[in-house]
């Protein structure tokens, strides 16, 4: 075995020859370079495998974690079993899907025409409201009906007729023609005409009468007895006295105030509105002109007369504030804006032929908000437009501290009430001392006598007949708005509902086969 050569030592800077310029050192630097590179390279080789293992190892790992998270475990199909049963179950299913999903969306429609009410303090006392009145006296002439108003305010208004329509009847309801009303309508034309003649005999035509202090004007005259009482009447005044001392008065032989009895044979409808204060008060049709005197609210009549003053009536409207016949037909809201219409009270003589009639009422300020509510009250979309209507305005609502948006509202009084009857005559028993009760309840035609025996007489009781409605507005307000119900609501429901009626019956089925099963496997063991 022949000796190794011994190996070449590597080269060296030692061992290199300087002066050779074979032998250079620029001949070494190469190698070194070369040497470098390789093991660079093998270097990053091992690192890149290292971050592949890595990421290899988190993907696994992560779906790892996604399996066990899976709430919904696959099988496959050759492991499923389908049998008649279950085909039966899930047409059961479609059909109650069906039929739910069906009373969700009426829910949810039913839903967004629903209101919600809040109440808040009252602050629109200052200003003055609107009442609609629609009433028929079936015999109550129309010269006979006169329409007063007070309030605790201190504020009254006598005879209003300037926004008032009186329409004569005839006993049985239907209107007087125009003949009718134009033949009566001549006849006092010409009476008229023949007083006028009489004063322009007497003083001329120039003549100008006093009106003993009721001019409102300098130059106003009152050259008839009429114009004297009109004037006083004006100024609220009693011309029970003037009319003893006016030249007119004395020149046409009245020489007394003598009041008008009643008038038979016909009934009146009065239609109209009027405006009051937004305090408690009362509006009234009553026996006599009411006047004022010595501060107090007083009527002028016959007494001997009153048993003709038949106070029946039927209220066909009555409204304070709009008249808002879709809130009251759609039954927007808690309570009606018109809870008296189409009341109707007939009195008999055995209810004492007449009487009086009490309304006492409680107004209950309201205000519908929101542009989808106004919208379904009006009928149309409410714009800024129409902000000069005398039904809708616009208010300004904050929507944050620093915003603030504006939106149309409809203010209106909704109201409910109670009744009361007193009777003009009573039916009073000597023996028992009124054993005999009339019933006094509105409506009600005939009086109950609790089996009295012996002599019994009607008494005629001290009151002034005629209706009275008697208001009271409450100091706070409701303000009703409609409820919204989004969409996603309606989809969330409709998932839940399908998700738990085949949740539901998918249990029933896998319960069903399960007992099945055991029931065959029990059988093959016997």
């Amino acid at each position: 075995m022949s000796p190794m050569a011994p190996a070449s030592p590597s080269p060296s800077l030692e061992s290199i020859d300087m002066s050779s310029p074979s032998n250079s050192v620029y001949s070494v630097v190469p190698q070194l370079r070369h040497r470098n590179v390789r093991a660079f390279h093998q270097n990053n080789g091992k690192q890149q495998t290292l971050n592949e293992d890595n990421d290899g190892s988190k993907k696994a790992f992560r779906r790892h974690v996604a399996k066990n998270l899976d709430l919904f475990p696959k099988v496959e199909r050759d492991y499923t079993v389908r049998t008649e049963r279950g085909g039966f179950a899930t047409l059961v299913g479609y059909g109650m899907v069906a039929l739910l999903v069906l009373a969700e969306i009426i829910t949810w429609r039913n839903q967004n025409q629903q209101t919600v009410e809040h109440v808040v303090v009252d602050t629109s006392l200052g200003k003055r409201m609107k009442v609609n009145v629609n009433i028929t006296f079936p015999s109550l002439h129309c010269n006979d009906l006169h329409v007063d108003v007070m309030d605790i305010a201190g504020d009254s208004q006598l005879g209003v007729d300037d926004s008032m329509v009186k329409r004569r009847l005839h006993p049985d309801g239907s209107p007087l023609g125009t003949k009718e009303i134009k033949v009566e309508a001549n006849k006092a034309a010409e009476e008229h005409s023949k007083r006028e003649g009489i004063l322009a005999e007497e003083v001329g035509d120039n003549y100008c009468g006093p009106c003993y202090g009721a001019h409102e004007t300098e130059d106003q005259c009152c050259n008839t007895c009429d114009d004297v009482q009109k004037a006083y009447k004006k100024k609220r005044w009693n011309s029970g006295e003037v009319v003893k001392l006016a030249e007119q008065c004395i020149r046409e032989g009245v020489t007394s105030l003598q009041l008008p009895l009643m008038s038979k044979g016909e009934g009146c409808n009065l239609s109209g509105h009027m405006e009051v204060n937004r305090v408690s008060g009362n509006f009234h049709i009553a026996m006599g002109e009411g006047i004022e005197k010595d501060g107090r609210h007083i009527h002028q009549f016959t007494p001997e007369d009153t048993p003709n003053f038949n106070a029946s009536h039927i209220v066909h409207e009555l409204t304070f504030g709009p008249s808002l016949d879709s809130i009251f037909k759609k039954s927007i809201g808690v309570g009606q804006i018109a809870a008296m219409n189409g009341a109707t009270k007939i009195v008999t003589e055995k209810d004492g032929t007449t009487g009086l009639f009490q309304y006492f009422i409680k107004v209950v300020p309201t205000s519908y908000r929101g542009t989808d509510l106004v919208t379904l009250v009006v009928g149309s979309s409410p714009t800024l437009t129409e902000k000069d209507s005398p039904l809708i305005s616009f208010e300004k609502i904050k929507v944050s501290e620093e915003a603030s948006d504006i939106e149309p509202v409809i203010h209106t009084n909704r109201f409910f009430f109670t009744e009361r009857f007193r009777p003009l005559f009573t039916e009073w028993d000597d023996n028992k001392k009124n054993s005999g009760q009339l019933d006094t309840s509105i409506g009600h035609g005939s009086a109950t006598k609790d089996g009295a025996k012996g002599s019994h007489h009607k008494v005629q009781n001290s009151i002034l007949p005629g209706v009275f409605f008697v208001y009271e507005i409450y100091p706070f307000a409701v303000e009703v708005r409609s409820v919204t119900v989004p969409l996603t609501h309606l989809l969330i429901r409709i998932m839940a509902t399908v998700g738990g009626v085949f949740t539901i019956v998918g249990w029933v089925d896998a319960m069903l086969y399960s007992r099945e099963k055991a029931r065959k496997r029990a059988g093959s063991l016997q």
